[in-house]
């Protein structure tokens, strides 16, 4: 009887020991998928173009994970697409890619490539479809991207180079340092009997941003323009490169168009480097104790993580408590060269002096070194202290008295 009342206890007992260990093995295969993981993307999925051209897109591999991946890519095509010559290749100095290494933070976490494919001279019109298949080093991880090519006997759009629309710049290659705009100025010629609409556009790299105005109205953005006959209008094309955008030429294609004609003109900005400042301190410690009315100093290295250098460097107190003396030396930096180049930081003294009266507590306020390309901020915080001089004057006015007066109670003792 005993055996048979403990059996649905025991029964109970098991359900709850294998749902426990389910769940746990559900949460952490969760955990092992929110730890690893890419994407693979076309920034166009579907295109149509005519036989016999070359097809040049962007695509992208993106680590959104935690961990470092190597990814291997394989172009799988259809049956009807097995002649045609695809692959990966670098955007801009054309070696061909077979796999990809990622990081975890920005910008070193995506890769963008140039997916090619050329279509054999036989190839009919029609649809032709291309899965990429993405696999981590160990197998474990794999993605996929799908691209539809409309082949078509003549292009959807013709591009020429056009005797009644043109399309010119003074200063079609510029140069900038990263994180500054391109704004390229463009004159757009009618040269028909007629006034015509155009519709307005451009070709940029992934990760930029773009808009257009008339050349004197720049806070306008347009899409469209309106030109008279015998008439130029002038545009200013403006083009943003992200923060963390490489050194290294990127071209653009300003294009504006008419029914089924298009005009073009090439552009080609120059980025001639990255800035980014850094400092932190010799201790890597951000906080320090001061005594009121006494100097304190604490050392900082500040570098330069990008790949140009940082000219004109001076250094600031923010927020600076009412009467403290904040100083460096040096107070200024001519130049902050790439650390990649010189492997060395550049090391700066500060000197913190509160107030003798100042009130014993936590005091904070902000180190700024500034640049002409960038700058930087450090929090800092002190603590400050009373001066133990005047504890040991307390002491003595202490002993003094007490002194004093067991030399009161010994005289009236005696009387």
């Amino acid at each position: 009887m005993k055996s048979k009342k403990s059996l649905p206890i025991l029964l109970v007992l098991a359900v709850l020991l294998i749902s426990g260990f389910l769940f746990s093995n559900w949460q952490g295969a969760k955990a092992v998928q929110t730890e690893r993981g890419f994407v693979l993307f076309f920034k166009y999925p579907s295109v149509t173009v005519a036989r016999k051209e070359k097809i040049d897109l962007d695509f992208m591999v993106i680590n959104t994970g935690k961990r470092e991946e190597e990814v291997f890519l394989s172009i799988i095509p259809d049956k009807k697409a097995k002649d045609w010559n695809v692959g990966f290749e670098t955007r801009w100095d054309k070696m061909q890619v077979h796999s990809v290494g990622l990081l975890t933070k920005e910008p070193d976490n995506s890769v963008t490539l140039r997916f090619y494919a050329i279509p054999p001279d036989n190839a009919k019109e029609g649809e032709y479809r291309f899965v990429v298949k993405g696999t981590s080093l160990d197998r474990k991880i794999q993605r996929s991207a799908s691209l539809l090519i409309h082949l078509v006997q003549k292009g959807g759009v013709k591009e020429e180079v056009s005797k009644e629309i043109e399309l010119t710049s003074d200063y079609p290659s510029m140069e900038n340092p990263a994180g500054k705009d391109f704004k390229f100025a463009i004159k757009v010629k009618n040269n028909t009997d007629k006034p015509v609409v155009l519709d307005i556009g451009a070709d940029f790299p992934y990760g930029w941003t773009a808009y257009c105005s008339p050349r004197w109205e720049e806070e306008k953005k347009i899409s469209s323009i309106k030109v008279d006959e015998k008439q130029t209008e002038n545009l200013l094309l403006t083009l943003t490169p992200p923060p963390t955008v490489s050194k290294g030429e990127y071209p653009i294609k300003f294009a504006v168009r008419s029914g089924e004609k298009v005009v073009t003109i090439d552009l080609k900005a120059i980025i001639t480097g990255t800035y980014k400042l850094k400092m932190r301190t010799e201790t890597g410690r951000l906080n320090l104790d001061a005594i009121a009315g006494k100097k304190e100093n604490i050392n900082v290295y500040l570098w330069n993580e990008g790949s140009a250098p940082v000219e004109d460097v001076s250094f600031f107190s923010l927020d600076t408590p009412k009467g403290w003396k904040v100083s460096f030396e040096p107070e200024k930096v001519s130049s902050v060269s790439p650390y990649q180049e010189v492997r060395k930081p550049d090391k700066v003294k500060i000197s913190i002096l509160p107030p003798p009266r100042t009130i014993p507590g936590d005091y904070m306020f902000t180190v700024r070194a500034a640049g002409k390309q960038d700058q930087t901020d450090m929090d800092l915080r002190v603590t400050v202290k009373r001066s133990t001089v005047w504890g040991w004057v307390g002491i003595g006015i202490v002993v003094v008295i007490i002194a004093s007066l067991v030399g009161i109670f010994v005289k009236l003792g005696r009387r």
